[in-house]
């Protein structure tokens, strides 16, 4: 072997020379894997009953912010039965349609203040969120909030003691689960059609555009990718498997976008199953402008006895197993996140987020995005 490297020029410093600061990162996969700085959140750490309503009530619905996806909720608020949006603060999209008779405020902390709110939805710059989430739940108020909840562990210690202490209900927007494609894996998997979950692999493509908000330029204002859009995948691999994290490794840079330094535009995603297999996810802002969609989500997983795909941009779901050919499998009708989550607290059945998902999902994903800032392993 040594005659092998001496023929070839292989010696040390080459080797590390070579090698490069992103091959030693991988040399971090065979280091010890250390203890995360916050543990696990369990269903267990939310039992408290949280305030409800009746049917015949109207759940008064405050909005905060524009930024991401509050779409979501604004689109959910006219779609379902006795709920209404009274007020707006932040409001910094004038292209955004509302109803005139909605109160509009400059800040959250007065709107918080003078209105008698039910539910509040919030959607400003990711670094702010926990902060106004910790202002509505000191309030009473129910939240719904655009993921990340948190960008940094310190702000996300606060907002889960501020939920329970406050006995609210919390949910964030990784209504992905919501999605024909993710719901048809769900039951597939759950009805035992690949046997035992083994291998995922997850996807997370996005065109960046002309531009992204100057917020993505400042590393501790944008909070990270992972955190972003790879939390989606996390999730989505957790719903449709029903699986826990034990451990990850992440790598993270920016190659393509030197105008936005606190911001990266790839991420890889290694995870421990809790069933001793394995996840994967990778996530890019890298998708050629050329391309038919904005996005381009996937998800493979392989089990046991089968494997089940989401195909031709998440028009299909295909399912192959030991016993039958590949065939395509029904997909459901879409629903809404947000008539989902009145559901519950009208009493009306089970929001698609039990009470600690939100937090346990975050938590996993700021630690992957520490693991790659660190270059470690982070045991879960």
């Amino acid at each position: 072997m040594d005659e092998y490297n001496r023929m070839n020029g292989i010696n040390r410093r080459n080797f590390l020379k070579n090698f490069g600061a992103a091959g030693l990162g991988t040399m971090a996969l065979f280091n010890k894997p250390e203890n995360a700085e916050i543990g696990s959140v369990r269903y267990s750490d939310f039992n408290y009953k949280f305030r409800k309503y009746t049917s015949n009530e109207v759940i008064k619905v405050g909005m905060i912010g524009t930024v991401g996806h509050s779409g979501t909720i604004l689109r959910g608020v006219p779609n379902t039965k006795n709920t209404k949006l009274v007020s707006y603060s932040n409001h910094e999209n004038r292209n955004l349609r509302i109803p005139k008779d909605v109160r509009l405020y400059d800040n959250y902390e007065e709107m918080l203040e003078k209105e008698e709110l039910d539910v509040v939805g919030i959607c400003l710059p990711y670094y702010q969120n926990a902060k106004a989430s910790i202002a509505a739940a000191k309030k009473k108020i129910h939240v719904i909030v655009e993921k990340p909840i948190a960008t940094d562990l310190e702000d996300f210690n606060a907002l889960l003691k501020t939920t329970i202490e406050n006995k609210i209900r919390l949910t964030t927007l990784l209504s992905m689960r919501m999605g024909p494609q993710y719901q048809a894996i769900h039951k597939a998997i759950e009805d035992g059609k690949i046997g035992e979950p083994i291998l995922a692999t997850a996807q997370k493509s996005y065109k960046f555009g002309k531009s992204r908000p100057e917020f993505y330029k400042n590393k501790e204002m944008y909070g990270g990718t992972i955190p972003w859009v790879g939390i989606h995948a996390i999730d989505y691999i957790h719903f449709t498997t029903k699986l826990n994290y034990t451990q990850v490794i992440a790598f993270q840079g920016n190659k393509d976008h030197p105008d936005y330094p606190g911001f990266e535009d790839y991420s890889g995603v290694l995870l421990g199953l809790s069933n001793g297999g394995t996840a994967i996810v990778n996530v890019d802002y890298l998708r050629p402008e050329t391309a038919p969609t904005h996005g381009d989500d996937r998800l493979r997983v392989i089990g046991s006895e089968g494997v089940i795909e989401i195909k031709d941009l998440g028009k299909r779901v295909e399912l192959i197993t030991s016993s039958e050919k590949a065939y395509d499998i029904p997909l459901p009708e879409a629903k809404s996140f947000f008539a989902d989550f009145i559901a519950e607290l009208r009493g009306e059945g089970k929001h698609i987020l039990s009470p600690e998902e939100p937090f346990e999902m975050t938590r996993v994903a700021l630690l992957a995005h520490q693991s790659a800032n660190q270059n470690r392993i982070i045991k879960l």
